[in-house]
């Protein structure tokens, strides 16, 4: 087992190098501290010296719907209860007020110019990842049982949710 390699699957939040690893290892996404792309190794250095970094990744292997926590608390209840068939959608929950939900690439496109709904995508779209910026897991991005990345749902299976969530919270 390596330094950055979790005795426990999956790593839990407080766990950074364990997170690292899993972004490295599991997941094969970039790490990007600053302007550059830096291994899991480098990253737990980095921010052992500097616990204010923000530690990101590129949108390459998923696109990033990223909408007020609220709407997206109320997407993801809709979506565990209306469509069985989908899977659990990785999401993330910002201090800020925003939650970030991860599908396939290339998908999200059409919730683009949705009201309240950004859209990052692709090797120009960034997100912030835990343990930094205030961010924190809501559901994971890989498996519970063993380490390999979860299954990514299309973005466009979220609109008749979106449309749903939206009209519920202008009713209230």
């Amino acid at each position: 087992m390596t330094p950055l390699q979790t005795a426990h699957w999956p790593p839990i939040s407080k766990n950074v190098p364990g997170l690292l690893f899993a972004y490295e290892s599991v997941l094969a996404w970039p790490l990007i501290l600053g302007t550059g792309i830096v291994s899991a190794g480098r990253a737990l250095s980095l921010m052992q010296e500097a616990p204010g970094l923000e530690l990101q990744t590129t949108c390459s292997a998923f696109d990033a719907v990223i909408v007020p926590a609220a709407l997206g608390s109320d997407l993801l209840v809709l979506a565990d209860r209306r469509d069985q068939t989908l899977p659990p959608i990785p999401s993330l929950a910002y201090r800020s007020g925003e939650k970030v939900l991860l599908v396939a690439p290339d998908t999200a496109r059409p919730l683009m110019g949705v009201a309240g709904v950004r859209v990052e995508s692709g090797p120009g779209g960034r997100i912030t990842l835990p343990p930094s910026g205030g961010s924190r897991w809501d559901t994971w991005p890989w498996a519970s049982s063993e380490p390999k990345p979860a299954t990514l749902t299309n973005g466009v299976c979220l609109i008749p949710l979106l449309r749903t969530a939206m009209a519920s919270a202008s009713a209230s």
